[in-house]
């Protein structure tokens, strides 16, 4: 039978857990899956919930998935009617399928495909249900798909109000170390061992029933953490995420940590590829498999986009090892600051000092030299023939995936909707 499934997702935690470096949390489950597993240096499509997560079930860039705004509320963006997601595909090889907890790639989370859908995002009852439909059918192998609503912010623009900063507080060096912004961490580290201690609870429904190393286990971020700067921005702190899998007597085992660029879009390949399910066509991830054993170097280059989340803010950009490509369609506010981060203490601190302003027509950093993307070299003599060069790879890539904004503007479903009762 081949391997069953669990893909576990948080929101907003981007790469801010102890596996990656950071000291100041405690996260043992996520500690053991990397060290008995793989951990990736792995990028998101897009800083924003519903867009990342559209990226992570069909392997496909937003643009071309539908997906390319938030999917709940007025927002109304959905995947295409033709879009292949995990529990679809892996119905293909045989797999019954389940999600619970925090969906939010589809308008409807029954648009999923998934044969059990429980919105609860209550971990006593998230355990239960897992704990039920894994001992429902033990002849058929499972997908479960569990999204917990840490570390989201939540109520006043915390993260909780259990704060832990017994092992100090990490600081990233694009906020300002202040005493808001350290209460503001303090609060998500808490959330962060929260998630972490859930997590820990799924992995020992696997181990009660010796099942723990039949099963991939996948954690795998959305986005970027929700501080100024990260989420919701294209720089590396929006983009970077997660990315850990184990699957004893495979290449994802060993405490293997490729230091190639991997991608959220390459989740489905790794399956259709351990599964054996039946891939749909123009998918746009690869495998993590060979990354993992050490036979493909990982990417060159991914490319990265944005569109919508609290408004119309059309990017696109293109980073390299050394490298990122920023292209603005649109003038507005240099950094969005979405709603949940706006109250809170870390961007009181930074207020008035992010930079850049506004919207420039092209950005581009030199990741080695200013890792933290604070100063751009475009249109500098010295930089022009790099900045060409990549400009281009952006439009060829645009091109090759038919993005709707070479169009023209991108009308978002609130737009439409209103438009077609005027007409109507």
């Amino acid at each position: 039978m081949p391997p069953n499934v669990l893909i576990v997702t948080t929101h907003d935690t981007g790469r801010f857990i102890q596996p990656y470096g950071v000291t100041t949390v405690q996260t043992p489950t996520l500690n053991r899956l990397a060290a008995e597993g793989a951990r990736f240096n792995a990028y998101t499509t897009a800083p924003q919930c519903s867009p990342s997560r559209a990226s992570l079930t069909t392997g496909r860039y937003p643009h071309c998935n539908g997906t390319m705004g938030l999917t709940h509320r007025d927002f109304r963006w959905d995947l295409n009617p033709g879009e292949r997601t995990i529990p679809q595909i892996l119905r293909t090889a045989g797999y019954r399928s389940g999600h619970w907890g925090v969906e939010h790639a589809a308008r409807d989370p029954r648009r999923i495909g998934n044969d059990v859908t429980d919105e609860t995002r209550e971990v006593d009852a998230i355990v239960a249900g897992v704990s039920r439909f894994i001992d429902a059918d033990p002849t058929r192998p499972f997908v479960v798909q569990v999204g917990f609503g840490e570390t989201h912010r939540v109520g006043g623009h915390g993260f909780g109000g259990q704060p832990y900063d017994k092992k100090g507080i990490t600081v990233p060096p694009y906020l300002v170390d202040a005493p808001d912004t350290r209460a503001d961490l303090a609060d998500f580290q808490g959330c962060v061992n929260r998630a972490d201690d859930y997590i820990g609870r799924l992995v020992a429904i696997l181990e009660e029933r010796n099942l723990l190393d039949q099963t991939l286990v996948l954690y795998v971020g959305d986005h970027g953490i929700a501080f100024p700067r990260a989420k919701c921005t294209l720089y590396d702190p929006g983009i970077e995420i997660s990315l850990i899998a184990r699957l004893p007597g495979s290449p994802l085992s060993g405490g293997v940590a490729p230091r190639g660029m991997a991608s959220t879009m390459d989740v489905v390949p790794t399956l259709i590829e351990l599964t054996g399910a039946q891939a749909p066509p123009n998918l746009h991830g690869t495998s993590l498999l060979p990354m993992a054993a050490g036979t493909s170097p990982g990417y060159d280059e991914i490319f990265i986009e944005k569109t919508y989340h609290s408004y119309y803010d059309p990017m696109r950009g293109i980073r390299t090892n050394r490298w990122k490509y920023i292209r603005n369609f649109e003038t507005g506010l240099g950094v969005e600051i979405p709603s949940d981060i706006a109250g809170s203490g870390a961007y009181r601190d930074v207020a008035g000092r992010l930079q850049p302003s506004h919207h420039v027509e092209v950005e581009l950093y030199d990741l080695q030299a200013d890792p933290t993307e604070q100063t751009n070299l475009a249109n500098r003599p010295e930089t022009r023939a790099i900045q060409t060069e990549l400009g281009a790879k952006v439009i060829d890539w645009m091109r090759a995936t038919n993005d709707p904004l070479l169009d023209g503007p991108v009308q978002s479903p609130f737009y439409r909707d209103t438009m077609s009762q005027i007409s109507g």
